[in-house]
């Protein structure tokens, strides 16, 4: 059995020219959810998907939501009650520069905090690049 690890390989000059185009190397994640926080009232998903897609594509040129997924999200603040989901993923790959942009970050959190506040969510789950954030306060004009 070969046990080597294969490295990973920057592409080559030739690579980049033919495949083109700009380089997005961060990867931004919402999870745009199906039921409120009791796990029994359903939402309108498809319009928080809609608000999400239209958002990515002013801030960070685009975005891709990929159908239902299945997820459990544990919530101590109600005993540890587990609230079965099914959540759409929301993806955008985006630039370093970007996604430090002050503005863009306050457009990212609004959204954000609005979907959870008024879809009455636990906590919005946001991805951006390797970390996972929690957002739990939902009130407005937070930064």
């Amino acid at each position: 059995m070969d046990r080597r690890v294969a490295k990973k390989r920057k592409p080559t000059t030739r690579q980049r020219s033919t495949l083109g185009g700009g380089r997005k190397r961060v990867l931004v994640v919402l999870f745009v959810p199906s039921v409120e926080r009791d796990g029994v009232t359903t939402i309108d998903q498809q319009s928080w998907v809609d608000g999400a897609l239209e958002m990515f594509g002013r801030v960070f040129g685009g975005a891709t939501a990929y159908p239902k997924a299945k997820g459990i999200w544990r919530d101590d603040e109600r005993g540890g009650a587990l609230v079965k989901d099914e959540p759409v993923v929301v993806h955008s790959y985006t630039t370093r520069v970007d996604i430090e942009d002050p503005r863009n970050l306050a457009e990212l959190g609004a959204f954000c905090r609005t979907m959870g506040r008024e879809a009455r969510q636990g906590e919005v789950g946001l991805v951006v690049g390797d970390e996972y954030f929690a957002i739990r306060d939902f009130a407005e004009g937070k930064r």
